[in-house]
């Protein structure tokens, strides 16, 4: 091969290479872009979420100290000062996890201690959290105390991070149910040679269809019903549910029924036992077990 094929040879690879090149910088120009437009809309969208609850708030405050209502009427307003307060809160917690959850953090990096949790426990204060939400559209929240969840074992779990799963679920499935309807919570038999524990929260309301059965738990997700209905929506809750399930080595999933939906949340017993700070009941100091 003559000298001056070889140069040429040689400048047709470098312009294969630039021109490679450039197609990646035109990619991630392009990437860099869809980021950044969705990290305005998911601002917007949280200024949206925690704005309402928190104007409304500001109103009902105006009215009760302004005199215009009665005292049956400010027991009401108040109430409803409690639900949006609430909602508040919840979105707040939501927002603040998204960062951690999308990273993949190792166990050992998270701040929050293992503690042994009772799960009837935690689900009546959910469910007495989440109640005065629901009584706007005569809606009933119920725990089956007499189920299998009265004889569960406590789990050991990050408690803030798994009661922040089952508030998503019990707000999904209030947000979403139809007027007069209830939510039962309950749960299955003990799995004591796997000692694994299972929650159901099954709602009536918008119909859960198969093929939003695998998506339902993908962040940003909503199904079409959901938009119609509340089109500020997120479609973090359940991502966040999902993710923290999975931090403790549990499953989710989501069965369609002919008034809605059952979500079921399997959770062993002590599967991060060793792998996370451990608070023991009266230790106040977290340490490894």
């Amino acid at each position: 091969m003559s000298s001056n094929s070889r140069s040429d040879s040689t400048v047709r690879t470098a312009e294969a290479a630039l021109a490679r090149l450039e197609q990646d910088n035109a990619a991630l120009r392009e990437e860099l872009t869809r980021v950044g437009l969705e990290r305005t809309e998911y601002l917007q969208n949280v200024s949206h979420q925690l704005v309402a609850p928190l104007n409304a708030i500001k109103w009902h405050i105006e009215n009760i100290t302004s005199n215009r209502v009665g005292v049956e009427r400010a027991k009401k307003v108040l109430r409803s000062i409690y639900s949006q307060a609430t909602i508040a809160v919840h979105l707040a917690k939501n927002f603040a996890l998204m960062s951690n959850l999308d990273a993949d953090h190792a166990l050992t990096a998270l701040k929050e201690p293992l503690q042994e949790v009772s799960l009837l426990r935690l689900l009546i204060n959910l469910a007495d959290d989440f109640q005065p939400l629901g009584w706007d559209k005569d809606i009933r929240i119920s725990v089956e105390s007499d189920s299998p969840l009265a004889e569960y074992p406590p789990i050991l779990a990050m408690k803030p991070l798994i009661s922040q799963a089952f508030s998503n679920l019990i707000e999904n499935a209030v947000k979403y149910s139809k007027h007069g309807s209830d939510i039962v919570i309950s749960g299955a038999p003990y799995d004591s040679k796997a000692e694994i524990v299972s929650v159901t929260i099954e709602n009536s309301g918008i119909p859960l269809h198969q093929e939003d059965v695998e998506r339902i738990f993908q962040r940003g997700y909503r199904t079409a019903d959901a938009r119609n209905l509340y089109p500020a929506g997120t479609g973090f809750g359940l991502y966040i549910a999902k993710r923290i399930v999975e931090l403790h080595r549990g499953s989710i999933s989501a069965v369609p029924n002919r008034r809605g939906a059952v979500f079921d949340v399997r959770l062993p017993i002590r599967a991060l036992e060793g792998k996370a700070r451990w608070r023991g009941p009266k230790d106040d100091s977290p340490h490894r077990r």
